[in-house]
């Protein structure tokens, strides 16, 4: 039996001022919306009554439901994404818990308004303790459904920092316009796995990819641990894309074929077109039976593309597996020098390949071939100190 809001005590039913939800046009049955498990909305219920304040009790309910659904909406993705909170301790308004070194703080829809949105500002002005995501996330409690609207990275709000007016230093909570979050759940679930939460400490660079400043500290940026959960390619034989590669956005492409591409729309068919036809002279032929995949990283706030091709050799034995990489920029950037496109298997670096200054503009390349139990990890360096990894790439086409 489920234990929903509506069984809540009396003076848990403090009443709010109705607000109609915010607009973000998003599908009721798409995968952000949880409905929580009656364990959740049981453990909701207990933990805000621990809350001495009576008019505290609700909105620290509403936190719960929030926070209980953003772990059962990360824990039922192909993802390895743990959220780590206190179950002990009524969720406050504060940071809401931890994703590997994410610091989250989640924000229940309607704080202020349709248009606002309350961020506590110890989450924003905290030295050591400030959040890194915000979420955005909207309860229903009269059916036990959380639904996860939209985020908020730090270094994009800092930006704003003069605009939205994070300059007063004596409130509780900054009024944040709700248009300033604008990353989607799938946006989300990408920074969470392949973006150092240390990129986001500071206010987002205004400068072009190719004319920022390069890291000034002493410690370069380190590379998260590679998620468990593997990019299967061996599925784009059969056209068919795992959950892996799914949730980081990567998009399967047709079979190779100048004729596929559309002339002067530049389409990443044709732009991978003219990446190989460059590449022909130096002896980098593709077979007919590859196939390929892409994923747009401006979400990240980086104007580039890496494409993967993979097929099989089935002449040596046992058979092997091979891993085209490229990386170039999206139409009309051009990608920075001293980018460095790394691949890598579980003890050594297979190939690994840096833009020599004066080919911006250009592209890298690296291929990788091991048998089919071998798996390829693949890593981004940009000059500022970006560093992207991917979970690991294998080749189980019959899984």
């Amino acid at each position: 039996m489920t234990f929903s809001a509506s069984s809540l005590p009396a003076n848990l039913k403090a009443m709010t001022d109705s607000l109609d939800p915010i607009d973000f046009e998003f599908d009721p049955l798409r995968a952000s919306t949880i409905t929580l498990s009656p364990e959740a909305v049981s453990w909701a219920v207990r933990i805000c009554q621990q809350v001495p304040e009576v008019v505290q009790q609700w909105p620290t309910f509403l936190r719960a439901m929030a926070l209980r659904g953003l772990q059962q909406w990360l824990e039922a993705g192909a993802l390895d994404l743990a959220l780590y909170y206190d179950p002990h301790q009524p969720p406050g308004s504060g940071i809401s818990g931890r994703v590997g070194d994410y610091r989250l703080c989640v924000i229940v829809q309607g704080s202020v308004s349709d248009e606002v949105v309350a961020i506590p500002t110890a989450t924003v002005d905290n030295a050591t303790d400030f959040a890194h995501l915000y979420l955005l996330v909207d309860v229903q409690e009269e059916f036990d459904q959380v639904m996860i609207l939209a985020g908020l990275r730090r270094d994009r709000l800092l930006a704003q920092r003069q605009t939205v007016g994070l300059t007063s230093q004596t409130q509780e909570f900054y009024p944040i316009p709700v248009q300033c979050f604008d990353a989607t759940p799938e946006d989300v679930l990408l920074y969470l796995t392949c973006l150092n939460p240390a990129q986001l400490s500071q206010p987002e660079a205004t400068q072009t990819p190719q004319t920022v400043a390069p890291q000034t500290s002493d410690h370069p940026w380190q590379l998260r641990e590679p998620i468990r959960e593997p990019i299967n390619v061996g599925r784009w034989l059969r056209d068919q894309l795992d959950t892996v590669a799914d949730s980081l956005a990567w998009i399967l492409m047709p079979p190779l074929s100048p004729a596929s591409a559309m002339p002067g729309l530049r389409s990443p068919t044709e732009q991978l077109d003219a990446i190989l036809q460059e590449l022909e002279p130096t002896g980098v032929t593709i077979p007919s039976r590859a196939r390929g995949a892409y994923t747009d990283l401006q979400t990240l706030g980086l104007p580039l593309r890496l494409y993967a091709l993979t097929w099989d050799l089935f002449e040596p034995q046992p058979p092997e597996w091979t891993l085209f990489l490229f990386l170039s920029s999206t139409p009309g950037e051009t990608l920075p020098s001293s980018t460095r496109l790394i691949v890598r298997d579980a003890t050594s670096t297979l190939a690994e390949q840096t833009l020599a200054p004066g080919h911006e503009g250009g592209f890298l390349y690296a291929q990788a071939i091991g048998t089919w139990d071998e798996a390829f990890t693949v890593t981004v360096e940009l000059p500022n100190g970006t560093t992207l990894n991917w979970p690991p790439f294998v080749f189980r086409p019959q899984a």
